[in-house]
């Protein structure tokens, strides 16, 4: 994990490049423990002058995983970029200095940016192709709506994540796929630029043409909700926040659009009128009491027979497992509840953290996607043999490691359980990683005992 991950990682001097790789190693084999259960004293004030160090910056931290995933994306004909904000919380730990406010203002922390490339068929994660952490400024108390404008938007979140992924090469498609926080011209524009796909969830009824000669203005909602209904189909919604997953059948439509820079855009007759299609898939007839599934898209991706509408459908639908791999942050590498002194030191931890995260992200989304390819697509050798000396079964697919993981962490996979949880897996790969520490253990004592004969 440290070596693949972190080599080629530049800070200044080649030890923390070393240190780097052996507190990543250490930190993956047990990312959601305490740093006192995962490092000696020795080892944990080594990764503290690591994460103070000035070089020690995300993107430092994060070169040689990124520049990995990159390459795994141009391998693909069609890749997904799944671009999502979510709030990292540290307002308990009040000695921390240097957090901005979260929230509405009354909590601290970090906004951190996830860019997580994903191949849409399969749903297989590639890894981080970029993140961001950005700490907000307190609004002065004379703030103004023109002071606003000036010192940047949230928004601009997006613009910047999608043009730091890069361009595609010849023959490759990457498509930013985004939330509704994502409908904004700027990264829409930014997309194109790119040389990216865009496929955003609409939420401002922005005024645009039906065509192209720009002589039939539309607002974007009322032009989606007049498109007939030419495809139907069948959608499954996740169980999300107490509410249990269901199937939902849908119609999908769309229409072709033209959308300008929106009014207040600085330059605007300069800037460029981005053609689109419009798309939209909604429940006719939802269940009684149940609020019925609407999603209105824009996308660059030419969008008009049957089979583009589904695929269209399905690549938004992938958008939850940005949702995943922040749980799995939270939840699985317990980002929240770290200690440091200063908030640099916080983003140099969660910067070596965000990568770790993407490993059991990996195994979350195999197990659904490619149970049958042989377990060594997500796991190395000597995970597969222990793992299989542990349950004395065999581990020859990518189902058998996830659910042989999952049954070490509490799962036990009766016929009416679903796939194993985030937590289920992250209990059962810390148990693997301590059964392969007693392996490695037992055979250095086997060494030992026949050297002494």
């Amino acid at each position: 994990m440290g070596g693949k991950n972190f080599a080629t990682v530049a800070l200044g001097d080649t030890r923390r490049t070393r240190r780097l790789i052996h507190s990543a190693a250490r930190l993956s084999a047990a990312p959601g423990r305490p740093f006192n259960q995962t490092f000696d004293w020795n080892d944990l004030r080594g990764f503290y002058r690591l994460g103070n160090a000035d070089t020690a910056t995300v993107d430092a931290l994060q070169h040689t995983h990124r520049d990995l995933t990159r390459r795994a994306m141009a391998d693909h004909p069609v890749v997904l970029v799944l671009h999502d904000t979510t709030e990292i919380d540290l307002t308990s730990h009040t000695a921390v200095t240097g957090l901005g406010p979260i929230g509405d203002g009354g909590g601290r922390g970090f906004l951190q940016h996830n860019s997580p490339a994903v191949v849409p068929g399969t749903r297989h994660v590639l890894g981080l192709a970029h993140q961001q952490l950005r700490r907000r400024k307190p609004a002065p108390a004379d703030d103004t709506s023109a002071r606003r404008k000036r010192r940047g938007r949230e928004s601009d979140l997006w613009a910047t994540g999608i043009r730091a992924v890069g361009r595609p090469p010849e023959g490759v498609r990457w498509v930013d796929v985004g939330d509704r926080g994502a409908d904004d011209y700027e990264a829409m524009r930014a997309s194109r630029e790119a040389g990216h796909d865009f496929l955003f969830r609409v939420c401002q009824d922005r005024l645009g043409w039906s065509d192209e000669a720009r002589t039939r203005p539309t607002y974007v909602l009322d032009f989606a909700r007049n498109l007939g209904g030419s495809c139907t189909d069948a959608v499954a919604i996740p169980a999300r926040g107490g509410r249990p997953g269901r199937e939902a059948k849908v119609a999908s439509a769309a229409g072709r659009v033209w959308l300008p820079a929106p009014k207040g855009t600085p330059n605007r007759a300069a800037c460029p009128v981005i053609a689109g299609w419009v798309v939209r898939v909604w429940e006719p007839d939802p269940p009684a009491g149940v609020e019925p599934l609407e999603w209105v898209l824009v996308t660059s991706v030419p969008t008009a027979t049957p089979a583009e509408l589904t695929a269209r459908r399905d690549w938004y639908g992938c958008r939850w497992l940005v949702e995943v791999f922040h749980d799995i942050e939270k939840n699985g590498c317990g980002v929240e509840g770290r200690r440091f002194e200063t908030a640099d030191r916080m983003a140099a931890c969660l910067a070596i953290l965000s990568v770790v995260a993407v490993r059991v992200f990996q195994l979350r989304t195999a197990s659904d996607h490619q149970p049958g390819a042989g377990a060594a697509a997500v796991a190395n050798e000597e995970e597969v043999a222990v793992l299989g000396e542990a349950l004395g079964v065999p581990v020859a697919s990518v189902k058998d490691f996830v659910r042989g993981v999952a049954r070490l962490g509490g799962f036990l996979g009766r016929k009416h359980d679903g796939d194993p949880g985030v937590e289920t897996l992250w209990r059962g790969y810390h148990r693997l990683q301590d059964f392969i520490l007693g392996y490695r253990c037992r055979a250095k004592l086997g060494k030992k005992d026949v050297g002494n004969r």
